[in-house]
Parts: C-alpha cells; sequence; structure tokens
C-alpha cells in the first residue's frame, strides 16, 4: 500500500493499514510528517494540546516494522493499475544522514546565518540555514536548506557554497562550519554531498491524503502585509502556540505589547471576486477557539468576531459557540470595509457595516486575525497529475461518486482522504481515515 501525505489523515491510514497486517510506504513531501495540524496550538470543540494528540502517532509509524517512513520525498510515475501499481518515488537529499543524527543540534548553534522561518517570519521565527522542522518532528533530524547547500546565501554570510570544488566531489568539508561541528561530535551526519535516490515500489493500492493549506490574502485588503498586527488566523494560531516562536505570549507583532482588544474577520478571501468560492467549514468554530483560548490567557482581553453566517455543524460544534459567548467573546453580524492604522500608536480601526443595526460603526482593536479558508494543499495538483486524476472545479482531487462509491477516485485502485477532497476538520479526516483503510485493504469491494 502506498499513503501520499504525511498529514492526520495519512498517518491515520497508514497506522490502520499496519494494523491489518499490510506493509506501507507513507510519503510526504517535506522533511517531517504531521502536517497542518503538527502546528496547531489546540483542537476545537475540545481544546485539546493538537501535538499530544498527534505526536505518539507520529512516533508509532516511526516504530511499526510494516511501515516504511519515507520524507523529503515526491512521487515521480505511476504505471499499470490495481491491484499491480508501479510507482516512481523520489527522494530529496536533505544533507542530513537520518541514522547517524543525533539530534544535538551543534551544527545549527555553528551555523552562521540566521533566516525568518516561512511558517512564522510574520510573527517573528526565525531558524538557522540548518534546522529541523520542530521540536517534535518525526524524523526528528536536521535538514540544510537547499539555498545554502547550492550558494544561495554566500551574501548573507552562509559559508557554505564558498568553495570552488563542489560538495559532490569532495568528503573532507573544513569549510561548513556544519560539517565541522557534527564530526566534532563524533557523528559526522551532515553530508553535503547527498544526491537524490530513486526509489521503484510496487503496490496494490494508492491513498491520496496531501491535506490542505491556509489561503493566503493578498497584500492590501484589511491592511494585510502593510500594517504588522494584521495576521491570518493561521498565524495567530502559531503566535498563541507555546511552541511557537512567542512561546504562548500572545502579544502585538509590532512591539510586543499585550493586546487588549483583538477582533476577527470572516470568511476573508470569499468576497466578490476573490478566488475561495466555497465554504471552508471549520473557520468559525477556528476563530471561536482562538478568542476563547485568548480570554483564557487574559480575562480581560475584549474578543470581537466579525461574521455573516454562523457554522457550527459538528457535533458540540454549538455547544462551544456557546461556550465562547459565556467567556464573554461578542459576536457580531458585520460586514467589514476597510482598515485604518495610527501610525503612532499602531492600533488599527475596522469600519465595518453593522448589519443588524443597519449603520456603518467603527472598531479599534490592537491584533486584527483574518479568518482565511482552506485550500487545496499545493501538491495535490502535482499528484493528481501523476496518477491522471480528474480535479473538481476548486482543486481538490474529484471522488467517482460521493454518494455510492465514497472517497474512490475514478482510478480503481486509488482513494482520497482528509483535506486532499475537500475542506475538512481533523475528526472528519481520522473518520475518512478508518473508511479508506478498509477500502485499500478490501480493493474497494
Amino acid at each position: 500500500m502506498l499513503v501520499v501525505g504525511g498529514g492526520i489523515a495519512g498517518i491515520s491510514v497508514a497506522l490502520n493499514l499496519a494494523e491489518y497486517g499490510a506493509p506501507v510506504y507513507l510519503v510526504d513531501d517535506t522533511p517531517s510528517i504531521g502536517g497542518l495540524m503538527a502546528r496547531l496550538d489546540k483542537t476545537f470543540p475540545t481544546n485539546d494540546c493538537s501535538i499530544c494528540i498527534q505526536a505518539p502517532m507520529m512516533y508509532e509509524v516511526k516504530k511499526k516494522q510494516n511501515i516504511t517512513l519515507l520524507t523529503n520525498t515526491e512521487v515521480r510515475r505511476v504505471e499499470g493499475s490495481a491491484p499491480d501499481f508501479k510507482v516512481r518515488l523520489v527522494q530529496k537529499p536533505r544533507f542530513v544522514d537520518e541514522s547517524k543524527c543525533k539530534g544535538c543540534g551543534k551544527c545549527a548553534e555553528a551555523c552562521p546565518v540566521t533566516v525568518q522561518d516561512e511558517l512564522d517570519g510574520r510573527i517573528g521565527g526565525k531558524r538557522k540555514l540548518v534546522s529541523i522542522p520542530f521540536p517534535q518532528a518525526v524524523p526528528n533530524t536536521y535538514v540544510v536548506d537547499n539555498a545554502c547547500r547550492f550558494g544561495k546565501k554566500r551574501a548573507d554570510g552562509a559559508c557554505i557554497g564558498s568553495c570552488v570544488v563542489d560538495c559532490s566531489q569532495c568528503r573532507e568539508c573544513q569549510i561548513a562550519k556544519c560539517v565541522v561541528a557534527c564530526r566534532k561530535e563524533g557523528a559526522e551526519a551532515v553530508l553535503l554531498w547527498q544526491k537524490e535516490r530513486i526509489i521503484d515500489v510496487r503496490v496494490r493500492s494508492i491513498v491520496i491524503a496531501t491535506g490542505v493549506d491556509s489561503y493566503r490574502p493578498p497584500e492590501g485588503p484589511y491592511g494585510y502585509g502593510v500594517f504588522q498586527n494584521v495576521l491570518t488566523n493561521y498565524q495567530f494560531e502559531r503566535l498563541m502556540n507555546a511552541g511557537g516562536p512567542m512561546v504562548g505570549n500572545i502579544a502585538r507583532p509590532s512591539d510586543g505589547k499585550h493586546p487588549h482588544r483583538i477582533a476577527w474577520i470572516q470568511c476573508v478571501g470569499r468576497e466578490a471576486g476573490a478566488p475561495v468560492k466555497y465554504c471552508s467549514k471549520v473557520c468559525c468554530m477556528i476563530a471561536t477557539k482562538q478568542s476563547i483560548i485568548a480570554k483564557e490567557h487574559d480575562p480581560s482581553v475584549d474578543a470581537v468576531i466579525l461574521y455573516n453566517n454562523l457554522k457550527a455543524y459538528g457535533k458540540g460544534f454549538y455547544t462551544f459557540f456557546r461556550r465562547a459567548q459565556e467567556h464573554g467573546v461578542r459576536y457580531v453580524k458585520g460586514r467589514p470595509a476597510d482598515v485604518f492604522e495610527n501610525p503612532e500608536t499602531k492600533a488599527l480601526t475596522i469600519v465595518f457595516e453593522d448589519l443588524d443595526k443597519g449603520k456603518v460603526e467603527e472598531l479599534e482593536v490592537d491584533i486584527l486575525v483574518l479568518s482565511t479558508g482552506l485550500v487545496p494543499g499545493t501538491r495535490t495538483a502535482k499528484i493528481a497529475k501523476a496518477l491522471k486524476l480528474p480535479l473538481d472545479e476548486h482543486g481538490f482531487i474529484k471522488e467517482k461518486d460521493p454518494i455510492c462509491k465514497p472517497l474512490e477516485t475514478a482510478v480503481k485502485g486509488i482513494y482520497v482522504c482528509g483535506g486532499a477532497g475537500g475542506p475538512i476538520d481533523i475528526s472528519e479526516s481520522v473518520s475518512q481515515a478508518a473508511a479508506v483503510s478498509l477500502k485499500a485493504i478490501s480493493g474497494g469491494d
């Protein structure tokens, strides 16, 4: 069996199949499994710690004898048909040997260059050019930035790339500080001469679980990308995460000051002419969760949610919404028009139409959170092309028949699970994983 995507859906499928006794290849094109859930603070509607739930599952994947975990790996080509797919995988080099890396971090300490973290840069997150994706990463191994390895960070002070001899031709590097630091620890795990590895496998079934991404709005509307204290809901999630760059301290990115009023604008990206043409189902509950947590951090914080329509479709969701109200969270049915910033105080003023009152009002806040929807993962279109799978009008993998043959695709033996098929929450992803595991093991019969 081949499972493509190492988020909560893919992990659940792999573990289920392994329990049934099937050998499984779990493939993810990033350096660690975990997906979006591994970066969240808490999960709704229980507000349980997200990584506390997922980390044991991630470590179990690593330990299972009949699961072969292949990170930094992508599907290049698929031939044949069920029950005999011939799949070519390409594992990209991480320039660190997983079997030798101790995870001591000496390589990162020696690295002379610090850059903005791609995920957390807007809220102050930084990393070295050799880094580990996050503390609970599986595999818990460092990875060298491609841009550094190929000499694109020399202007920033990187030591790699300054040699006239290519790393693939030399095994005695004394220039790269990460290599030297690792050798001093007796590990010799940093291998700058690593190359791509081609892996050919044959499998009976394929499950696509490539997940979702959080929509990133363009710069300008609502002040995003212009004013420092305007964040997306995912960025705010990282801001309040104890494992994030602010170690759980909710503070304004502009000056680190404690916010006294935080507002959420719902349905960002669904405005007229915007690219997201559907409801992502989870955004209302994400804002509800974040407002509750903000109030738990400081009950005096004034939390305001500007919404259009409240979606509380799942088990316990409406009770969760009522819990937020009991905490003092204010829900205002409003249509935002514009956002202005006071250049001296960095406070933000939201101009909006109160739909219940029928008049235009203003609201001053310290942090503005834009509730953006879920969009297809960046690898979904690529894997769909490799497997010759049709996409729906929104870019998600299309099910053959959502009513009679759910989770099956147009190609027999290939199944879709979790966010690869559309916006979905964590509990639904796990439920789908259970169903698709049975389909994969039985051939869909």
